[in-house]
């Protein structure tokens, strides 16, 4: 049964409980599981609470209409109400404060609670008491500029900062809240931190790993951000916090000759920003696997079921020397080296993949597909559904189908954008549908789509009427895509917006990664913070492993990715034929580090490997250095030196939750060396070569 509260200043007696509600002295509390929304019919604010304890203070909504912004702590009376929840994320219950002022939109605050979770879901809602359609481009269901301290008070507590997409090398970010007194921290200056991160942030503690996560599980309407403020000299609380809906910046591609696209407004009779997780977590990681696991319930990832995926791409040793005679010797090379050797792929299934510049026409792409089948493989193709590379306006739509491209365009502050597409578009579709179909007929089982964070930008209009925002079309062309290209064809996005993450089975979790030592503590600087994503989608991509002419330590580093992501794409030029031959030096790298059956092993064993913690930075990329993962009969332990000299390491294995007293000292080793660990006292001693990585698999007694 619902109930209804008319706030005014009361006072009750009465007994916090489980699932309770009361009110005392103006404060109305709603109470489920481990929460607490308290709301101040005075100040018109909330506050949230775990398990008694503040985590968020003065919180109240923002939103835009007619280009105003309005604040519900300043906007009208509130009424609480609450009913009971049973959704897909679990049962408890919905609180809802309605804010009514005149002619302006009803404001429906609204707060998920969940009988056993460590987090709670908040989301705004916009309507008109006359019924009619209204729009917003701009909700924020959280805000607040009170202090925030909900971890110890040091200079250890640390903001992550999440980048929309993969692009332009991009990297994410560990910021301290305010100033550090460390000189080689990434704080500097007397001010408080200010920063951006998109779709999800954690506030956490590096010593405690106590910490908050907070973002958005829904990704069909809106790009959402966090701005986060946070607190001068060392006292490591947040000053302001802005969860919300509604953002562009130059980092989600909106901007264009120096001018900021605004975010398109979202219409209709009920508006809703996305929905936004609240949590605090006795562990930020697991934090952040929660939250990708929400996000999956919301919408369901594409299911893989491989271990691992296993092949190669033309893009990292050919690139645009990618030829027809080439490649059918690369599918040789594998064939003789790799397949049935060492474990490497012992599910049997390797993908031999064209990237872009391939020069072939489909009748040699077609008989590339053939002639991998012919040595067990199968094919790939690469692909850019919103990019018209051309750049012609009169220039026929593939298809023969009467569209030409300035039919598929779109436009941004009344330019019309050469070389980018209107997913929503019937050209456009119309060009999907004719290279799907051709990719199907050629046999291709492996897509790489690049450059689709193009498809998210934001336009004037689309051709589609309903569709208002960057995201809204870019929902609805990848949904058209997926379905076209059906559920037996691997879809690989390389250059794409973080979310939404249903549509595809793999994201390269960085931008482009070759083989020197930068690139590989680039690529792990985006697992460092990003690992959580192989939840979200079925794979981490760490983009292709490339020898080259790279030093040993880096060949090791490089083919360790794999063992952390479970993806192993070679990259080396490996064709001794046609136009392009490979290198035979890095070939001979290429089938020596890829053939070690104890990597190999632990490639195929799809372990979910952690960041050991999130407040020490190493290399120029600022990567995290140690991971571990847990696995039935071991520990796995990587660690990278990336570039910082050679190391003597004494790792205190209880640090990653290892009782060392459960490991089996006779078995143990380091697994490219073969050799025997050292441990004394709890501790793995070890030296750690520069540009070295090292992959330690301690077994169970």
């Amino acid at each position: 049964m619902k109930k209804e509260y008319r706030l005014r200043k009361t006072l009750v007696v009465a007994m916090t409980l489980v699932s309770a509600t009361f009110t005392y002295a103006g404060i109305t509390n709603v109470n489920c599981g481990k929460w607490t929304v308290a709301y101040d019919d005075e100040a018109q604010t909330i506050s949230l609470l775990k398990n008694g304890e503040n985590v968020l203070t003065d919180v109240s909504s923002k939103f835009k209409f007619n280009s105003t912004i309005y604040q519900t702590s300043s906007y009208g009376n509130g009424t609480l109400s609450e009913t009971p929840l049973n959704d897909a994320v679990g049962s408890g219950k919905k609180v809802v404060i309605t804010y009514d002022n005149g002619s302006l939109p009803t404001v429906e605050q609204c707060f998920y609670l969940y009988d056993n979770a460590d987090y709670l879901l908040a989301d705004v809602t916009l309507s008109l008491k006359s019924g009619a359609q209204l729009s917003s481009n701009y909700i924020a269901p959280i805000f607040s500029e009170a202090n925030n301290l909900f971890l110890p008070q040091n200079a250890n507590n640390r903001f992550l900062t999440v980048p929309f997409d993969n692009d332009g090398f991009v990297t994410y970010g560990s910021y301290p809240l305010s100033r550090a007194t460390n000189p080689s921290s990434s704080a500097s200056g007397r001010f408080a931190r200010d920063s951006i991160s998109f779709e999800v942030t954690s506030i956490f503690n590096g010593e405690t790993q106590k910490g908050m996560v907070i973002g958005s599980v829904t990704h069909d309407t809106w790009k959402s951000a966090i701005r986060l403020t946070g607190s001068p000299l060392t006292q490591g609380h947040i000053s302001r916090l802005e969860c919300f809906s509604g953002v562009t910046h130059a980092a989600t591609r909106d901007e264009y000759n120096g001018v900021l696209q605004p975010h398109g407004a979202v219409k209709g009779v009920r508006v809703s920003s996305a929905k936004m997780m609240v949590g605090l977590f006795d562990d930020w990681r697991i934090g952040m696997e929660t939250y990708a696991d929400v996000n999956n319930i919301f919408a369901p990832r594409r299911e893989l079921n491989v271990k691992s995926i296993w092949g190669w791409n033309s893009w990292g040793g050919m690139a645009q020397s990618c030829n027809y005679e080439g490649v059918l010797t690369v599918s040789d090379f594998i064939k003789e080296h790799f397949q049935d050797k060492a474990h490497f792929a012992p599910d049997g299934i390797i993908y031999v993949g064209l990237d872009s510049w391939d020069n072939m026409n489909w009748d040699e792409r077609k008989k590339f597909v053939q002639h991998c089948k012919a040595n067990g493989q199968e094919a790939g193709v690469y692909w850019t559904p919103w990019n018209d590379w051309s750049g012609s306006d009169s220039r026929a739509v593939e298809g023969n189908n009467g569209y030409t491209y300035s039919q598929a365009r779109v436009k941004v502050n009344g330019r019309i954008q050469t070389g980018r597409v209107d997913p929503t578009a019937p050209a456009t579709l119309s060009r999907i549908n004719y290279y799907i179909d051709k990719f199907k007929d050629c046999g291709f089982k492996y897509i790489k789509l690049d450059f689709v964070n193009v498809g998210a930008q934001e336009a004037d209009s689309y051709y589609n009427p309903d569709i208002t925002t960057g995201i809204q079309a870019y929902n609805y062309g990848m949904n058209y895509l997926r379905e076209r290209c059906g559920e037996d064809i691997i879809l690989d996005l390389s250059i794409s917006p973080l979310f939404p993450a249903n549509y595809c089975d793999a994201r390269r979790i960085s931008c482009d990664a070759w083989g020197e030592m930068w690139h590989t503590s680039y690529m792990m600087n985006s697992y460092s913070f990003g690992w959580w994503l192989n939840r979200v989608y079925s794979f981490n991509d760490p983009d292709h492993l490339v020898m080259g002419n790279r030093s040993e330590g880096e060949n090791i580093s490089r083919v360790t990715t794999a063992i952390v992501t479970s993806y192993c794409i070679l990259g080396d030029n490996l064709s001794t034929g046609g136009s392009a031959i490979g290198d035979p030096g890095s070939q001979v790298k290429a089938a020596k580090y890829f053939t070690y059956e104890k990597i190999n092993d632990l490639i195929n064993m799809r372990l979910n490997f952690r960041p050991a913690y999130g407040h020490k930075l190493f290399g120029a990329n600022k990567s995290v250095d140690l991971f571990s993962a847990e696995a039935e009969d071991s520990y796995v332990i990587v660690h990278f030196n990336y570039s910082v000299g050679n190391n003597n390491v004494e790792l205190d294995l209880s640090t990653l939750g290892i009782d060392a007293s459960t490991i089996d000292t006779e078995r143990s080793e380091e697994c490219w060396t073969n050799a025997s660990i050292n441990l004394q006292d709890g501790k793995l001693i070890y030296t750690s070569p520069n540009d070295m990585a090292r992959v330690f698999r301690l077994y169970k007694k």
